[in-house]
């Protein structure tokens, strides 16, 4: 593991959100997909924990907000698809082991 924890990718969402609720399959078979990666996935009920979705300066959901070492890597608001969350996850973890492709796409 990195010095500064790993990379993580953060779903804003609320239950009263449509499109947060079209999203949350997708951004947990991402989450299984990337399961032997280095990468850390995170749902925050913006209800539950407003102060934090202040902190993050979210304004729309979903929200994903990807973090590397500590720092906001990257920002996608709208609903994505499974493909899109796992593209959002190599990007802020460049560092994959080997066979990481090899997994994903067969081979």
């Amino acid at each position: 593991m990195e010095p500064g924890g790993p990379a993580a990718l953060i779903d804003f969402w609320a239950g009263w959100c449509g499109p947060c609720k079209m999203m949350a399959p997708q951004f947990e078979a991402a989450a299984e997909q990337m399961a032997d990666q280095p990468v850390a996935f995170y749902k925050l009920d913006t209800e539950t924990y407003p102060a934090l979705a202040r902190a993050f300066n979210v304004r729309s959901l979903p929200t994903l907000i990807a973090v590397r070492e500590g720092q906001i890597q990257e920002v996608s608001i709208g609903a994505k698809s499974a493909a899109q969350i796992v593209s959002l996850a190599q990007r802020i973890n460049p560092d994959r082991p080997p066979g990481f492709f090899k997994k994903l796409f067969g081979g």
